[in-house]
């Protein structure tokens, strides 16, 4: 088992025995920072190669770890690197490879994706800015028959309203910038195509792939969610809104879809939903909310096997058991996990 730590100012990756939990090795690297205390902890999964394992660390650090060597063999930083500044939640992101290719988000006002070569760390190519901080991870779809690199940035945060004066005149509505919601060719980062019609000034989920070259996008802040299709138009690519709702959205976690319907963790710093079953066409079959004694779950993360839903709840720390079916809630066990009030968020893994 890989995990990403924290010592002081150095970060680390451990090894763990699957069995026992005990340590077997690990890597520790200078990697000095501040965020808010709040929300201290470490962010992001390493992601595993069978010789190496990449990732980025809450202040920003970069590297690829050999895992024969157990060793850092090349480091960069995607705060300084790219002369931003480091947002107070940190980063949080899983680095894809793709072929030779390593990819991260730096999300900067300048760059939006970067790719690096696996082996020497170079960077090959940066993508065009997608908008403002966030923290999804860029990664490889195959979207209308060939490889594009998914990948998304979060809209404009509005400023916080204040009371106008007596005899102010009220000021003109600002137009926000966009996020931005893209295929990226693999190739050299271009912009194969563009969505906008959905903002979320913190984005968090990456798009679900579906059938059909869909994808469906979800947030939490009041974002709501969205359907999208692409379609090939000749070489170039067009992006066909299908409809936007405000019925579900996920502030931290991945929708999970089964037949027709996705299982959506629907709650956010502004709505608590519950789990929500909601089909491809865009209506809500029901949410654990409107059902008396169902749990919430608030923004614990979740997982599918074996038909059932593997769920803990963020707040209470009871790790629930549900089975996954679109038409209604049935909750077959449940046991205490973690501590209650300890923002369970991290994602779950499941081993056999």
């Amino acid at each position: 088992v890989y995990l990403t730590d924290r010592d002081g100012e150095e970060s680390l990756l451990r090894c763990l025995d699957m069995r026992t939990g005990a340590e077997l090795w690990k890597v520790a690297f200078s990697d000095p920072g501040e965020l808010s205390p709040k929300y201290a902890g470490t962010r992001g999964i390493p992601t595993i190669t069978d010789d190496a394992a990449y990732l980025v660390t809450g202040y920003g650090a970069f590297v690829r770890v050999d895992l024969k060597a157990k060793k850092v063999t090349w480091k960069h930083h995607l705060v300084k690197d790219y002369d931003h500044e480091l947002h107070k939640f940190g980063i949080a992101q899983s680095p894809s490879v793709y072929g030779n290719m390593v990819l991260v988000s730096p999300n900067t006002p300048a760059v939006g994706v970067a790719a690096y070569d696996a082996k020497s760390g170079e960077r090959i190519w940066t993508s065009p800015a997608l908008g403002f901080h966030g923290y999804v991870s860029p990664r490889v779809e195959s979207v209308c028959g060939q490889d594009m690199i998914l990948a998304q940035g979060s809209s404009e945060k509005a400023p916080r309203s204040r009371r106008r004066k007596k005899g102010e005149d009220p000021e003109p509505p600002k137009e926000l910038a966009p996020g931005h919601v893209v295929g990226l060719s693999p190739r050299d980062g271009t912009i194969l195509w563009d969505y906008t019609g959905w903002r979320c000034h913190n984005a968090i989920p990456h798009a679900v792939a579906l059938p059909d070259d869909r994808f469906f996008i979800t947030g939490g802040y009041d974002a709501g969610s969205a359907m999208i299709r692409i379609v090939k138009k000749g070489d170039a690519f067009e992006v066909k809104e299908l409809y936007k709702t405000d019925a579900v959205g996920s502030q931290l976690h991945q929708p999970i879809l089964v037949g027709e319907h996705l299982f959506i963790g629907s709650n956010s710093s502004s709505r608590n939903d519950g789990l929500a079953s909601f089909s491809l066409d865009g209506e809500l079959a029901w949410r654990t909310k409107d059902i008396d004694d169902a749990p919430n779950f608030e923004r614990g993360s979740f997982i599918m096997a074996d038909g059932k839903l593997i769920m803990l709840d963020g707040k209470t720390g009871i790790l629930h058991l549900v089975k996954a079916d679109p038409e209604k809630f049935e909750l077959l066990a449940s046991a205490k996990m973690v501590e209650e009030n300890d923002m369970a968020w991290a994602p779950l893994a499941l081993s056999d």
